[in-house]
């Protein structure tokens, strides 16, 4: 009976309009109907067990937050919700749905998180056109910058004529005092935001650029502290970066993980505690008092469309912020983001520098140490897989005809595929051949891989293919393979291909001298 009441359910899901699906705690997509299929394109066996954050399906809210993270937030308050999402669909494009998640419970323990949702782009799509009918119905057309009204004759109108002509009196200007404030704020608004833009731009280290926000924030704000916590996606947490005008023992209270400001921070709105000694939900409500804090800002460090971080300024007495305070420190905050960001890119790119030119110092050397043939080879095709982080690599060079690839030496392969059979006719060698460095992304799918079956058995997810050059002639290949899928960059591109060359001239060189030793021994 129970059997039976269960497959109905299950033809019932099944024959939905709607897309469920069902995402178990560790994010794994563990239920996936047939209205989920028609809506998105991509069928069960195509997303059953993946992740719901992989690249196929990427379930997204409008902030452009993963639904992944956000699994514990609907467990731990087990109430169900709606949001509208994102969905990847199979022919690349966006797709916008209605979602509603639940919570799912078994036996009173969490088991996941139940999604349906329903395409409602082509309603949003009339959305605009209806408001802007209705605005069309019901207001005046006023300019917003000369505030001039226009007729139906689409000539303009000043304001104050309009309403003479209307029977509402003469009219004079003058000044209000909110107008007089609000324009004597922006000026200062300006000048705080001309500093401290000035300043976090002057330097590219990264530790250095983090306490420049930090001290700027408090000297032009008028702050008792500032600090700024960095996300670590891998540990979901927010880690210490900076901080000025707190105390150690403060700074260093605990992990912050799951917290309402910090929350509404990350999903991108700045939020304000305006008193944390009465606010009973935060983690360290206590530390805080004991600081001497009240109002705590929390502003979120967005670089493009992704929050890198919280910055948090501090108060000695309760601070009711403005919408202008908001805007301005929200301002600050994204030039911040932009510095750190710049600052990380510089010190990446110089450490990515410095590791090229040790790893071409190594390698040039210890190929340089020896005039064995066969050593040299080894050499190569042993050191470049470790240096790089690849799978394995090749080194085929032409016979005497210079027609035919031989393989001479290789590394981190079986010998089964080693003897898949000639390679001389695939397209990545003949190209390679040609002097032009081969990046493969997929070789699965790439149609310039002719071994597909036995480069699948091995493991192999992309490959880099590179002429061998020596004395302006090319003498063979150099082939670099992953075990996962990479994307080559062109510096990676430009740093192989010297090494390629570096070891052309160590193997002509290995080869003459071999000829020499040889024609002297007989």
């Amino acid at each position: 009976m129970f059997d039976k009441k269960l497959k109905t359910y299950q033809q019932i899901i099944e024959q939905m309009a709607d897309g469920v699906c069902l995402v178990t705690l560790d994010g794994k997509v563990a239920c996936w109907n047939g209205g989920a299929e028609a809506i998105t394109g991509w069928a069960p066996h195509d997303v059953l067990g993946k992740s719901c954050c992989d690249v196929m399906v990427r379930f997204e809210d409008e902030e452009g937050n993963a639904l992944c993270d956000l699994i514990p937030s609907f467990i731990a308050t087990n109430k169900p919700g709606q949001r509208n999402l994102f969905l990847k669909l199979r022919d690349g494009s966006r797709a916008l749905v209605e979602g509603s998640i639940s919570p799912m419970f078994r036996d009173g323990k969490p088991e996941g998180i139940i999604i349906t949702f329903r395409n409602i782009l082509q309603f949003t799509a009339l959305r605009p056109f209806q408001l802007k009918t209705q605005k069309l119905e019901r207001l005046i057309p006023i300019c917003g910058w000369c505030k001039k009204i226009r007729h139906d004759d689409e000539t303009w109108e000043q304001l104050e004529a309009y309403l003479a002509e209307q029977g509402f009196g003469d009219f004079t200007h003058s000044i209000c005092p909110v107008c007089a404030e609000k324009i004597f704020s922006k000026r200062i608004y300006l000048e705080s935001y001309q500093n401290v833009c000035k300043a976090i731009s002057t330097s590219l280290s990264v530790e250095e650029v983090l306490n420049l926000i930090v001290t700027h924030v408090v000297r032009v704000m008028n702050m008792k502290a500032s600090l700024v916590r960095l996300l670590n996606r891998e540990k979901n947490q927010l880690e210490i970066a900076a901080h000025c005008g707190l105390s150690e023992s403060y700074v260093n209270k605990g992990p912050v993980e799951y917290d309402r400001s910090i929350d509404d921070a990350l999903a991108g709105k700045p939020v304000s505690i305006y008193d944390i000694t009465e606010d009973r939900s935060s983690k360290y409500r206590k530390e805080a008092e004991k600081e001497g804090i009240r109002t705590i800002l929390s502003i979120p460090l967005r670089f493009k469309d992704e929050v890198i971080g919280v910055l948090r300024m501090y108060t000695a007495e309760p601070l009711a912020y403005s919408d202008e305070d908001l805007k301005f420190l929200a301002a600050i905050a994204e030039q911040a983001a932009i510095a750190i960001m710049n600052a990380r890119h510089f010190e990446k790119s110089v450490s990515r520098e410095r590791e090229y030119l040790d790893i071409f110092k190594a390698v040039t050397k210890t190929i340089s140490s020896t005039l064995n043939f066969k050593e040299v080879l080894n050499t190569v095709v042993r050191m470049i897989p470790a240096v790089m982080r690849l799978k394995a690599a090749t080194i085929r060079l032409l016979d005497d005809t210079g027609q035919k690839l031989v393989l001479e030496a290789s590394h981190g392969l079986s010998e089964q595929y080693l003897r898949r059979g000639p390679v001389d006719t695939e397209e990545n060698i003949r190209e390679a051949l040609n002097e032009k460095p081969v990046a493969i992304y997929d070789v699965i799918t790439d149609k310039r891989i002719t071994y597909k079956k036995e480069t699948e058995a091995e493991g192999i997810k992309s490959v880099l293919a590179l002429p061998i050059i020596a004395k302006g002639k090319v003498i063979g290949v150099l082939r670099l393979l992953t075990n996962v899928h990479r994307t080559f960059s062109q510096d990676e591109i430009d740093f192989t291909m010297a090494l390629a060359e570096q070891c052309g001239i160590a193997i002509e060189n290995a080869r003459m001298y071999e000829k020499l030793h040889s024609a002297n021994t007989d």
